[in-house]
């Protein structure tokens, strides 16, 4: 993630518009609800029943793109996206705010001229100073305001969500079936076949992950793990091996989150069934590019942010192994990679 170091205050300025949700219109004729919250280049920040997406502003109809058009020369609040209306407002930088959202989120007290602040991808901001003692969501980092904070954006087993990740939080096996239905798709157009077993889907805590993890030798600050176990049969002329998986995700993540480490972990399915072996790199950088290829389906900031931190990771097998299979795919492409991976297999061998 991403800091600016810091910005000095000015203040002033006025100026009225009424930004609203709308119906939203497609070229293809498609429709949805929606409130815009963020223009940004030829692309348009639109929030869905909770969820913010974003979407070529090409893609919608000329009096759609005529409301951007408008709704992007008002001056806003660079934290809320409402308009500042007719009061005094706040600077920083180049940003804006209204004199209520310019506040640290930890002190709850204004920020003043020649401060020196500290902010997050999504308009957050806190004193320097105060940075070591903000709490941030565990999925996509905005900085908390824990005097603000609700029963539910506290988990049991001690993470801390924003409200927006908290309200789009997978907690039971039904929903996660939903983001199972979405990944698929995308699995399959990569070339990645159904598994051959059985998979059950269990969605845990921090704690039962860690405990199975300790099982495969898996550390760090896992979301998501994959136990595989498998009998060879035979009857002294036919041999035919059978697996069965279980998943292991970690409850209250967004729905976005949730199925990019559910893409990741189908793809230790996939590696496992192939009883392909590698170094952890290559393991976990070609799981890491399944997982991006179903982010890259995905309109919402939040899979923008997800996929930056992969590219910036500096976990030597997570972030390094991604960046080094990303270059294979882009010389190999997804065909030739899965063949490339195939080579590795190295089955057991019968006694």
């Amino acid at each position: 993630m991403g800091w600016l170091p810091y910005f000095f205050c000015l203040l002033f300025t006025v100026i009225v518009f009424r930004g609203y949700g709308r119906v939203w219109t497609t070229v293809e004729g498609k429709t949805q609800d929606g409130e815009l919250f963020e223009v940004a280049g030829d692309e348009v920040g639109i929030r869905i029943k909770g969820r913010e997406y974003r979407f070529l502003i090409n893609r919608f109809i000329p009096s759609d793109r005529r409301y951007i058009s408008e709704w992007s020369k008002v001056v806003r609040c660079h934290r809320c996206s409402k308009q500042l209306g007719s009061s005094p407002f706040k600077e920083a930088g180049s940003y804006k705010f209204h004199e209520s959202c310019f506040k640290c989120l930890v002190c709850n007290q204004e920020f003043k001229g020649g401060e020196k602040l500290k902010r997050d991808e999504w308009g957050g901001m806190v004193h320097a100073e105060h940075f070591h003692k903000a709490q941030m969501c565990d999925t996509c980092s905005r900085i908390l305001s824990t005097t603000n904070l609700t029963n539910k954006q506290i988990l049991k087993d001690g993470r801390m969500t924003c409200l927006s990740c908290s309200s789009d939080g997978v907690f039971e096996v039904k929903r996660m079936e939903e983001v199972r239905k979405r990944v698929w798709p995308t699995l399959s157009t990569l070339g990645i076949p159904t598994p051959v077993g059985d998979v059950i889907i269990r969605v845990v805590g921090k704690d039962v992950i860690q405990k199975h993890a300790k099982k495969i030798n898996a550390r760090g600050n896992l979301r998501g793990l994959t136990l595989t176990t498998y009998k060879i049969i035979s009857d002294g002329k036919f041999s035919r091996t059978t697996f069965d998986h279980e998943i292991f995700i970690l409850y209250g993540m967004p729905h976005i989150e949730c199925a990019s480490v559910l893409a990741h972990e189908y793809a230790h399915i996939w590696l496992n069934e192939q009883f392909i072996d590698d170094i952890p790199p290559v393991i976990e950088g070609f799981c890491n590019l399944v997982s991006e290829a179903t982010l890259v389906k995905e309109k919402g900031k939040l899979a923008s942010i997800i996929r930056e931190n992969m590219k910036q990771s500096d976990n030597p097998v997570y972030g390094a192994g991604y960046r080094r299979m990303k270059q294979r795919l882009s010389v190999l492409g997804w065909p030739t990679l899965l063949a490339e991976m195939k080579q590795k297999s190295k089955p057991p061998n019968l006694r």
